[in-house]
């Protein structure tokens, strides 16, 4: 993709548009038409002065008039429909031709009022460049449309429901759960493991149980955690002789086999799911399960892999290991990336590319009033604020995991007595006190905040500064909690971030002149009605309001609000997650150092091997760009200056040099190109 500079940019971008959208006839004729539109009448109203000697034009006089196009700036796009309404005059066109090629310029100026391009800001006075937002286009197709894997359905929903579960299998749960939980438990040997991943194991043994109930017809009343990993003590074992053992193990063995087999074929033909990570996430819950069944039964953590059915459960863990490394190695994935991948533009990497087609036209919604004048509701505001800020936690800073963001918490009280560092017109945000705050049972905190404050590490600020106090994440307990400076970028319409996150949180009030009194133009996330969280120190809020429920969001909902707004602007579906491969790929296409990959994979959470891993999973064009730009770049111009007679030759080493580097190991090529860079 080419950000256009001039109307033939323009043109030639909305033809790939046309081509993508309709069918080959259907797209050749308008794309004709809307040529014809700016040769034969556009650009005499934007006046070019030579017109065709005859009815039609000539190759050379379609060529002069391409040269034309090409010299008139991109800020002729506001003038567009009065300079076809003025070419027409001067042709003289038929009222029929005035109805088709006014039309087309019309469906193109629809087109481009949806592009973040198409307003130049320099073009409006200085004191409005922040009132007006984009057109913020309507989609109808949502980008779970756009299916990533083979499955051309609906979603089958098996998973067993609350109000499915007996009262003896809720028990079972809610005693497997604290296992999973509780610091200290009588007979685990094993450390207590986070929240979500007990939550994880929960949900798909819900899962395993719903299909046996919908699709192996067993009934609620049956269900237990003792159908999926049956548990035989030693009281049952002791009074049957040794060959009386061995078959009653074979006999739960075999019938844990069956189980698993028909369950990996109904994921495997019903639900279209072929991903060696599904299965390896069923096969975690149930071991999980078995190590709780049989907690009691052992001595020593060894033991474990001496019980048969346990034995049973390692075996398939192993099988799917090993699948999983197949598919690995062999670069497979049940989802096909490159739909999710942005469409880098040339020259750019795929993070710079997101943020041109992505994050600065959200910012630009942000803004209060349409160019046709009208006020923006003040809820729709809100929303597109939210939107941005979830984009540039993702955009502007290392991402993180997203339920760091979804977490994210706001004090809703301040101490009574201003702190002597908050100037007397300053506005404070503290970090509640730490007997407010939620706490894991070993005493550390359990929760994340954003503060404002205007000490930090010693240095004082006088505009104060923003700061993500991070304390849980998935990595938490190697890493320790992270504070995270948020970096206050200016822009270049006078606004800067912490403008958008104190509009959020406490509104946006607009002072006009003398004359003119001010207004609210939107109360901030208070009119999606939040729900607080209060206990006897205070009130907190989270940061990232859902607008219909007033509660935070979960996973879905998150993902959600990212994806929808990538896929209207990007046509590409682009999650957070993605967005953590994109900054992977982006710390190896630039060359950072090894130093600076550590301090990037730090502050997103992980280590350097987590990021070479998240590197590996970008696509394979994304892989093979930066070189094939670096030997465009520094080869064929040198090519260019060869000789004719010795081009075939050149050409052939050209070949075995792209070859040969394209062989080379990571660390070696990188080394290369920036070699290539050099002058």
């Amino acid at each position: 993709m080419k950000i256009p500079t001039n109307i033939l940019d323009v043109y030639l971008l909305y033809s790939e548009w046309i081509k993508a959208q309709y069918p080959s006839d259907r797209a050749k004729r308008i794309i004709q038409e809307t040529r014809s539109a700016f040769q034969h009448f556009l650009i005499f109203g934007l006046g070019y002065n030579k017109y065709p000697a005859g009815r039609k034009m000539t190759q050379v006089e379609a060529q002069a008039a391409y040269e034309y196009m090409a010299k008139i700036p991109i800020s002729s796009l506001s003038s567009l429909d009065q300079a076809i309404s003025k070419g027409f005059i001067l042709t003289k066109a038929s009222s029929t031709s005035q109805k088709t090629y006014g039309g087309r310029i019309k469906q193109l100026i629809a087109w481009g009022e949806d592009q973040y391009w198409w307003t130049r800001e320099e073009e409006l006075p200085v004191k409005d460049r922040y009132r007006y937002s984009p057109k913020i286009r309507k989609d109808k197709s949502q980008y779970n449309e756009k299916h990533l894997t083979e499955r051309n359905y609906v979603y089958s929903t098996y998973q067993l429901a609350p109000e499915e579960t007996s009262p003896m299998l809720e028990a079972e749960f809610v005693q497997f759960y604290k296992f999973l939980r509780e610091p200290q438990w009588p007979g685990r040997l094993s450390q207590a493991i986070s929240e979500s991943s007990s939550k994880t194991y929960l949900k798909h043994l819900r899962l395993i149980l719903g299909w046996l109930h919908r699709y192996q017809k067993v009934p609620l009343s049956d269900l237990s955690l003792n159908l999926l990993v049956p548990k035989i003590t030693e009281d049952v074992l002791e009074d049957l002789s040794e060959d009386e053992r061995h078959k009653l193990w074979q006999q739960h063995q075999a019938k844990f086999d069956n189980l698993l087999c028909n369950y990996f074929q109904f994921l495997r033909e019903v639900m279209l799911s072929f991903s060696p990570g599904t299965k390896k996430f069923k096969m975690n819950a149930f071991l999980a399960l078995a190590k709780f069944q049989y907690h009691t039964e052992i001595d020593h953590i060894n033991d474990y892999k001496k019980i048969p059915i346990i034995k049973t459960i390692y075996r398939h863990s192993s099988n799917v290991r090993k699948e999983n490394k197949q598919w690995e190695s062999q670069k497979r994935s049940s989802v096909n990336l490159s739909k999710k991948w942005p469409q880098v533009i040339s020259t750019k990497t795929a993070l710079s590319t997101v943020r041109l087609q992505i994050l600065e036209p959200l910012r630009l919604e942000c803004r209060f009033k349409y160019q046709n004048l009208h006020l923006r509701d003040g809820n729709a505001i809100a929303a597109s604020i939210q939107r941005y800020l979830m984009w540039s936690f993702l955009a502007d800073i290392p991402a993180r995991r997203q339920e760091e963001y979804r977490s994210l918490q706001v004090a809703l009280f301040c101490p009574i007595d201003r702190p002597s560092e908050v100037p007397p017109d300053g506005l404070y945000q503290p970090l509640p006190p730490a007997e407010a705050r939620k706490k894991n049972r070993d005493g550390s905190f359990q929760d994340n905040f954003i503060y404002k404050t205007y000490v930090y590490q010693n240095i004082y600020y006088e505009s104060g500064i923003w700061i993500l106090d991070i304390q849980s994440y998935k990595t938490s307990n190697f890493y320790g909690p992270q504070s995270i400076k948020v970096p206050n970028r200016e822009f270049n319409d006078g606004t800067c971030l912490y403008d958008y996150i104190e509009r959020h949180l406490y509104g946006w009030y607009l002072e006009e002149n003398r004359d003119q009194k001010g207004q609210w133009l939107t109360p901030g996330r208070i009119c999606f009605n939040p729900k607080s969280i209060n206990n006897q120190f205070g009130s907190f809020g989270y940061f990232f309001i859902q607008p219909l429920t007033g509660s935070g969001y979960d996973s879905n909902s998150f993902n959600a609000v990212v994806n929808t707004a990538a896929y209207r602007l990007s046509g590409v579906s682009i999650t957070p997650h993605i967005m953590r491969l994109i900054w992977a790929t982006w710390a190896y296409q630039v060359g950072l150092t090894d130093q600076q990959r550590e301090s990037l994979a730090y502050a997103m959470g992980h280590d350097i091997k987590t990021m070479l891993e998240l590197y590996e999973k970008c696509t394979p064009d994304e892989k093979r760009r930066p070189i094939e730009e670096v030997i465009d770049a520094v080869l064929f111009n040198d090519l260019s200056t060869v000789n004719t007679d010795k081009n075939n030759d050149s050409e052939s080493k050209l070949e075995n040099f792209y070859q040969e580097i394209s062989q080379l190991p990571k660390h070696q090529l990188q080394q290369v190109i920036l070699q290539l860079q050099k002058p």
